[in-house]
């Protein structure tokens, strides 16, 4: 990469990477226009402070872009926001939205910038190794999803089938380490599974609202990844994938009920708990049928300790009930057989705990 010389091109001559990695599928699967993924751009990235650095401080020659030919024109293959940003900055009226603020950093001092400094490259393979270092492993890191998108997009070019010798030649390539590179390829490929299934027509989930980290993270859990039958040293790890299950985590992640609440936050604390849930196969169905997680590590943590906290919380939850007696004239019916139940299941547990303290006297 350093024997290449930085060239200025014309700005009109540059075109954005419709398959950069950092844009939805959807932009490579269909024909988009350069306004379509400038304005992209400046929905999910926000360019306004870019711009405003590049229209008062001028293009830095030490950004300059990488750059392929694509016939009279060039490919940017790194630096699309930058490219983005100077077109907005030479035509304002393509932007779909933020025009006032783009009018307030255009009112700002500055000059317009005609020619960019470039870095020209005879193929995309050969930007292979810079782009990896930089934005896997580098200090100017993508989103989970957009690593593993670009990793995936690499396994053409490797002269290894084992996701195992794939994820190590990538590592070397990029300077990773061969473990995260593969549990990113293998994320992206349950990713793939649920793409496949139409992202199980839970409501407003598509590739953009999905938490890839949701995915990645529930592998390092053995019995997560036991539950969707992923085995990450196997030679094809998605061999024995459990759909129906898959499809179920799915569900307890991003389908929202009527408050606008999941089951599950796939945060370390919740992931922690789902993985004792789901070592046991009664735990597993009681949250299953409930959805209640805690109550269902409850049945895993089985202890004198939870017993106590158990009906420590029925008690509180009965003496509030007794609260609300005062304010309520009239029950439902079962209310009182309920009671019943109640009073039935406690002289139950009573005499049962009478008697193993007898024992144990």
């Amino acid at each position: 990469m350093t024997t290449n010389q930085i060239e200025f091109i014309p700005l009109d001559q540059l075109k954005l990477d419709v398959h950069n990695p950092r844009l939805p599928k959807l932009f490579s699967t269909e024909e988009k226009t350069q306004e379509e993924i400038i304005n992209k751009f400046l929905a999910d990235d926000n360019l306004i402070e870019l711009m405003l650095a590049i229209r008062t401080e001028g293009f830095f020659i030490g950004e300059a872009l990488l750059v392929v030919k694509d016939g009279d024109d060039y490919i940017v293959i790194e630096g699309n926001r930058r490219l983005s940003s100077l077109k907005l900055l030479k035509k304002p009226e393509i932007a779909t939205r933020h025009r006032q603020k783009i009018a307030a950093v255009l009112a700002e001092d500055g000059s317009d910038i005609n020619e960019v400094p470039c870095i020209v490259f005879p193929s995309r393979n050969s930007i292979v190794q810079y782009l990896g270092y930089r934005h896997v492993t580098g200090i100017r890191p993508w989103s989970l999803n957009a690593k593993a998108r670009y990793l995936t997009s690499l396994l053409p070019t490797l002269n290894s089938s084992s996701i195992v010798e794939q994820a190590r030649e990538l590592a070397k390539r990029i300077g990773s380490r061969s473990d995260h590179v593969k549990s990113l390829l293998i994320s992206y490929q349950i990713y793939q599974a649920i793409e496949e299934e139409g992202f199980y027509d839970i409501p407003e989930l598509d590739e953009t609202s999905l938490h890839f980290n949701y995915i990645k993270d529930s592998l390092s859990k053995e019995h997560i990844r036991d539950f969707i039958g992923v085995d990450p040293d196997s030679s094809e790890p998605l061999r024995s994938l459990n759909a129906e299950n898959l499809e179920e985590l799915i569900h307890w992640f991003f389908k929202k009920n009527q408050n606008g609440k999941t089951l599950l936050i796939g945060d370390s604390k919740s992931l922690a708990a789902l993985n004792k849930v789901l070592a046991k196969p009664e735990s597993t169905q009681y949250f299953k049928e409930t959805g209640r997680l805690q109550d269902a590590l409850r049945l895993v943590e089985q202890s004198s300790d939870s017993f106590h906290e158990a009906i420590t919380s029925a008690l509180e939850t009965l003496k509030l009930a007794q609260g609300y007696m005062h304010n309520i004239d009239t029950h439902y019916v079962s209310d009182s057989d309920l009671l019943s139940e109640i009073v039935s299941l406690s002289k139950s547990m009573r005499i049962s705990i009478m008697a193993k303290m007898d024992d144990e006297d």
